[in-house]
Order: C-alpha cells, then sequence, then structure tokens
C-alpha cells in the first residue's frame, strides 16, 4: 500500500523554513563578527535547533512508531541542517 505523506513533508518543510529564518537572525545578533569560535558554536547549534524541531514534529504528529514516514522527516532535517553548514562555514573565509 502506497501512503501519501506530501502533507506531513510539506508542514515540516515549513517548519525547517522557520528553524532557518530564526537561525539567520541568531546569526545576525549573535555571530556574525564573532570569528571561527563564534562560527564553531553556531555550526553546533544548526544542529540542535534542527534536531529540536525534528522531535517536536513527530512528537506533535504521532509518528514515532512510523519507519517510514521518520526516514523522510530524517532525510529532510539532514538537507536542510547541511544546506545551512554548508552556507554559514563558508561565512569566515
Amino acid at each position: 500500500m502506497i501512503v501519501d505523506y506530501s502533507i506531513l513533508e510539506s508542514d515540516f518543510d515549513c517548519a525547517c523554513n522557520d528553524v532557518i529564518t530564526n537561525l539567520k537572525a541568531q546569526y545576525s545578533l549573535n555571530y556574525q563578527s564573532g570569528g571561527p569560535g563564534r562560527l564553531e558554536a553556531f555550526l553546533e547549534l544548526i544542529k540542535t535547533e534542527f534536531e529540536k524541531a525534528e522531535d517536536s514534529f513527530i512528537l506533535k504528529n504521532s509518528i514515532a512508531e512510523n519507519a517510514e514516514v521518520l526516514n523522510l522527516i530524517r532525510t529532510i532535517t539532514r538537507k536542510h541542517a547541511k544546506l545551512c553548514v554548508e552556507h554559514y562555514g563558508k561565512m569566515v573565509f
């Protein structure tokens, strides 16, 4: 049986975009002029914020028991987090 998770996928994509918006603001306020040391802390914050968004979404939507949708959500999380790390990782150089 094929299940369409497009609504969950879209909702979580929006949640990830909210995380990105929040991270942009935090970067500008707290990390932008801090050099490599602050960048390392910010890159760790990216990981933490996406993990929190993922955990919250899984709990809110009661999908912890569905391996297929968990894999989808984790793939989306990795995609967004990787793009953020790549983008901000270039900022110091």
